[in-house]
């Protein structure tokens, strides 16, 4: 094939599928040129994901008439004029692409009136071609209305998700753009039904409690600081809110980072903050958080991708110090301040030392589950003991030992529980070790028809994050098969009448969050529900368990068919042989 030019048709869609990945890309874009012209007011609304429809409307400046065409003009901006302009960009956008890119892949319609003009203009643009332009009635500021995305790039239309991921993307891009901007009043609609909304107050403290549900903000910390610039660097501000070290994640997807107003992603500021929470939280889990940075513009180049979503600093390690040490002192503050813990309970609030007694004597499927044997005669330096104590014929229990007969002797940093038994020591991750009796035991009531279901005196309301009111309409069926019963009551607020009797007695207000952050990612098989139901129902960490409790959860354990794994895949119990521990201690 010879060497010739593209035509601009083409290089219209190529340029377009660096700009306009997913329908979130063109809510982005346009959210963000509705913040340069000084919008109050955003208001977006989608049908089918946005395949079908997205909508944008402000109450910004708007469009001067004799610049509306060529605002859809790629490389054609309002924001700079030279290179020098980059080191000084204030505004979101920059690159003139946004729009070219957008209606050279869809039906796109925009009216607009300038402040300065008595009239608007209506513009219609198909595929990147201009259909009619005519001036028309319309209040100050801009609507931009897109139609059929990707129409003419049906292999574009393929790479897309289901519904709920693109919706999901959209909730994100819309809230992180309501928590960037406070004072500016977000609207979400998708499928004539209102998602989220902000006030537009200007308190950040609003619009995270609105993204995150006012339960999972009431357990939030205040973040504020300011790092005074060493060496000629500049001083850099931080500001926001990131979660109590209990109240934390299995993924970063809530840990969202802003630099001037722009949100970006950054593994090293992730880093940074999950840094701050070391030897609070445990491995694998990581903590909440919305961080707010401002810093002189000429000391951030945010012309790295197309996407604007990442940038580069002057010194990176100014900012990952500044960051990590903002929110270390926010969090030892918070760990220094006094607990009112008869406040926590008026609230609906729980912690780590929940009492589980409940969950720990539930019984398995076992004639003698969770009775205590008498020890008075058990020699555990007899090789020859029996370890299984379980009759044969007709009268066996219906769940053979698959550990040996273990004896507690006690509990080390309130995480691990010490046992002996005929072939030495064992070391059992309390946390891990529960999981995998709720799972088995819930695994069963389910098989057998047995389910247990809790019903409280009175229903028990739940504010969810739009993200999470989207997520649980999404499996409604299954949670409902596994013993919930949750209805709608208003914008993402549900009220649950009945749930699993395994998580009775905790806060639904954040195990449900707990639940919905665990299934997120997973294929949502009822396997998959259940590993999460039993993740948050089982005894926590840092719980000091009195014998009788630690004996009991090890009887269960002893009986479940998989002991040595949870059912996340965490290893439940460590053995130590007599031969092994004479041999550290030099007896072999």
């Amino acid at each position: 094939m010879p060497i010739a030019i593209l035509t601009e048709d083409v290089i219209a869609r190529i340029a377009a599928g660096e700009v306009v990945e997913r329908p979130a890309s063109v809510v982005k874009e346009l959210i963000e040129n509705s913040l340069d012209a000084g919008a109050t007011a955003i208001h977006v609304e989608i049908a089918a994901s946005g395949r079908q429809l997205i909508r944008i409307s402000d109450n910004g400046s708007g469009i001067l008439r004799d610049e509306i065409e060529l605002a859809f003009k790629r490389h054609a901006t309002s924001k700079l004029r030279d290179t020098d302009d980059l080191e000084r960009l204030v505004t979101l956008g920059f690159r003139g692409e946004a729009l070219a890119s957008i209606s050279a892949v869809s039906q796109t319609t925009i009216v607009t009136r300038h402040r300065s003009e008595d009239m608007g203009i209506s513009l219609k643009m198909n595929g990147g071609t201009i259909q009619h332009n005519k001036a028309i009635g319309a209040p100050a500021g801009t609507v931009v209305t897109i139609e059929n995305l990707f129409f003419n790039t049906p292999a574009r239309l393929k790479f897309l998700k289901s519904d709920n991921t693109e919706k999901r993307h959209i909730q994100t891009v819309v809230t992180r753009y309501a928590m960037a901007y406070p004072d500016v009043r977000f609207v979400l609609k998708q499928d004539g039904r209102e998602q989220f909304r902000s006030s537009g107050g200007g308190g950040l403290a609003d619009v995270v409690a609105k993204v995150f549900g006012i339960d999972s903000f009431k357990r939030m910390v205040e973040v504020e600081s300011e790092e005074v610039g060493r060496g000629g660097y500049p001083q850099i501000n931080v500001y926001g809110f990131v979660s109590e070290p209990a109240l934390n994640r299995n993924d970063r997807s809530r840990i969202i980072i802003f630099i001037n107003g722009r949100a970006i992603q950054d593994t090293a500021l992730t880093h940074a903050i999950t840094q701050a929470y070391h030897a609070m939280i445990k491995s694998g889990r990581y903590p909440m958080g919305v961080l707010l940075l401002t810093m002189p513009t000429e000391f951030v180049d945010v012309n790295v991708h197309p996407t604007k979503a990442e940038v580069r600093f002057k010194d990176s390690n100014q900012v990952f110090v500044a960051v990590q040490r903002a929110v270390r002192q926010a969090i030892l503050s918070f760990a220094e301040a006094p607990i009112n813990h008869d406040e926590w309970s008026d609230t609906g609030f729980t912690n780590d030392y929940i009492e589980y007694n409940r969950q720990l004597n539930m019984p398995m499927q076992s004639p003698d589950f969770g009775r205590l044997r008498d020890y008075g005669n058990y020699d555990v330096a007899d090789d020859n003991a029996d370890l299984d104590y379980i009759p044969e014929g007709a009268g066996s229990p219906d769940k053979p030992r698959t550990l040996p007969l273990l004896r507690v002797v006690g509990q080390v940093g309130a995480v691990y529980i010490i046992a002996e038994g005929p072939a030495g020591m064992y070391l059992i991750d309390q946390n891990a070790a529960h999981e995998r009796v709720l799972y088995e035991q819930l695994s069963e009531n389910i098989k057998a028809n047995e389910l247990k279901i809790f019903s409280p005196d009175e229903s028990l309301s739940v504010m969810l994050s739009p993200e999470d009111a989207t997520l649980l309409t999404k499996l409604g069926d299954e949670f409902a098969s596994l013993g919930f019963e949750i209805e709608v009551f208003g914008p993402n607020t549900f009220i649950v009448r009945s749930m699993p009797h395994i998580i009775a007695g905790q806060a639904i207000n954040q195990t449900l969050p707990q639940i919905l952050s665990l299934v997120q990612y997973t294929n949502h098989r009822q396997q998959d529900m259940i590993t999460a139901i039993a993740s948050v129902g089982a005894v926590k960490s840092g719980q000091i368990l009195e014998t009788d409790e630690m004996q009991a959860l090890i009887r269960q354990l002893e009986r479940c068919p998989s002991p040595y794994e949870s059912p996340s895949g965490r290893t439940t119990l460590v053995h130590m042989s007599r031969e092994h521990l004479a041999k550290e201690f030099g007896r072999s």
